[in-house]
């Protein structure tokens, strides 16, 4: 009975994740320079389904008997690969410059020699320590996977929300997730052999469910890629010495004092207008693009803001947006918070609540009803 479950669950989950493969063949990425690396990471993916479909198969067709030592060196050798090439397709969704083709194949190689040498021990001799020896590599491959990512991911956020002026953890936590989902599968896997058959079916079902999701958020990925890619493939700032003075520092202090006092005042009065035009309800405008508009540089608008306004561009800019949120809400009493969100230049609506709240100390939701019910009272 076990074996007949097992092989209906090997053999469908092999056809589920080989048609998973084909779908992000299917992935619709423009052909671009920018988009190389994209590209690459669509076929690091796709080879990486593929790969796991193979070696359910694999191992179906060789170990017709559930022989649990076979199962447990296959498992072991897949996931090393699998947690490499999901490593590196994630490295290439947060950090792009960071991934390049020396790094890729030396892990690649390392990974390689490691299964080579693994695998034909495993199979044809009943030394003892062999699995524990492999799992302890496996578990060290993890960790590093792990710490890396976790750096990477922090450098990756703060370049994105430096580039865009908010905060972006929403847009790029879907990631973060990933690599977790993925981590916990490969720990799972690392035991997996040792489980019961009913838990060991049960853990190929998850599996298979986390990569049909891992494949879905590739292709929303990649239609919003002109998103990411400006903020993630730029070189980030050299930043100065402690002891030397700030960027926009230099920037003012270079000035003379008529200088600065003509494009402090040229730059209040411009800011003025673009607060009556609405800019700040503009979504997606990096800060240089913003300067340009406001007929100044991003480094003297900072020392503008740090100087003479007390406060940070971002943290204003918010304020702003919450005010006019407020204005709406007054006004439109059925918008919904999408639309609003919108309107008011939040990229997602998952930003737009969490600036509300920190500003107010409410939901719009929660700010919306209470006006309603002002409205209702006075009425």
């Amino acid at each position: 009975m076990w074996l007949n479950i097992y092989t209906l669950v090997t053999v469908v989950s092999a056809i589920i994740l080989t048609a998973f493969g084909f779908q992000l063949c299917g992935v619709d990425i423009s052909r671009k320079k920018e988009t190389r690396k994209l590209r690459t990471s669509r076929a690091i993916l796709t080879a990486s389904y593929f790969i796991l479909a193979g070696a359910t198969v694999a191992e179906l067709l060789v170990n017709r008997e559930g022989d649990p030592k076979i199962i447990a060196t296959l498992t072991i050798a897949t996931a090393a690969y699998q947690s490499l090439l999901f490593t590196a397709t994630l490295f290439i969704f947060i950090c792009p410059l960071y991934v390049t083709r020396r790094r890729v194949w030396t892990q690649v190689g390392i990974v390689t020699a490691a299964v080579a040498l693994f695998m034909p021990v495993a199979l044809a001799t009943d030394i003892r320590w062999i699995f524990p020896a492999a799992l302890a590599v496996y578990a060290g491959q993890l960790t590093y996977y792990t710490w890396l990512f976790r750096r990477k991911y922090a450098e990756s956020l703060a370049q994105l929300e430096d580039y865009y002026d908010e905060e972006q953890d929403s847009r790029l936590r879907w990631t973060k997730f990933g690599f977790y989902a993925a981590l916990a599968v490969g720990v799972a896997a690392s035991v997996s052999m040792w489980l019961p058959p009913m838990a060991y079916n049960l853990f190929t079902v998850g599996y298979v469910v986390f990569y049909g999701w891992f494949s879905s958020r590739f292709s929303n990925y990649a239609a919003k890629v002109n998103y990411y890619l400006p903020a993630l493939t730029e070189q980030p700032e050299i930043k100065p010495e402690p002891e030397q003075p700030s960027v926009p520092e230099v920037a003012a202090t270079e000035l003379s004092d008529a200088e600065r006092w003509e494009k402090t005042e040229r730059l209040r009065v411009t800011l003025e207008q673009w607060v009556a035009d609405r800019g700040y309800a503009v979504q997606e405008d990096r800060r240089e693009q913003i300067a340009r508009e406001l007929g100044t540089t991003p480094n003297f608008l900072r020392w503008y803001f740090r100087e003479q306004m007390s406060q940070d561009f971002l943290s204003w800019r918010v304020g702003l947006r919450i005010e006019y949120a407020k204005e709406l809400l007054s006004e439109e009493l059925g918008i919904s918070m999408n639309e609003l969100a919108q309107k008011v230049g939040f990229n997602t609506r998952g930003n737009f609540y969490t600036y509300f709240r920190k500003v107010m100390g409410e939901t719009p939701t929660e700010y919306l009803n209470r006006i309603k019910l002002k409205n209702r009272t006075e009425s």
